[in-house]
């Protein structure tokens, strides 16, 4: 089964090591594949994990390509809304951790939030940060 999070943004960053910079803020243990062409970025983006290659899919969207999802929560896109940056990754726990940790650095660089699709739930950066800052711990407790 794949998960996703979705980043809505009013918003993008433009390239991988702005992106990059915004992980490093918070100290995550994640490196972004430096090869990436980040404007055209569709599909898997490969990283390191604590040196370890990871990664999860990742891809740009407009906030339409969520509107239908959103309608179904009952959430009323802000007019602000512009971009969407997609997370989607299986069953694996380091894609997990990979995903967590850069989307919510992402949103934060881009003044955007975070939207689980799967709880239909809007998360406020502080809790998205917290969920991000204490996955590695909650993951090593399943492993």
């Amino acid at each position: 089964m794949s998960m996703e999070l979705y980043v809505i943004s009013p918003k993008r960053l433009d390239t991988i090591q702005e992106w990059q910079k915004a992980v490093n803020e918070f100290q995550f243990p994640i490196k972004l594949s430096e090869d990436v062409d980040f404007e055209k970025t569709s599909g898997f983006l490969p990283l390191l994990l604590n040196g370890k290659l990871s990664g999860f899919e990742c891809d740009h969207w407009t906030i339409n390509d969520i509107k239908e999802s959103l309608s179904f929560h009952h959430i009323a896109p802000d007019p602000s809304w512009k971009h969407v940056l997609a997370f989607r990754w299986g069953g694996n726990f380091d894609e997990l951790i990979c995903a967590t940790q850069t989307s919510i650095a992402y949103a934060i660089a881009t003044g955007g939030l975070i939207f689980d699709p799967q709880e239909g739930e809007i998360f406020s950066n502080e809790r998205s940060l917290e969920i991000a800052r204490n996955i590695e711990k909650e993951v090593e407790s399943l492993r």
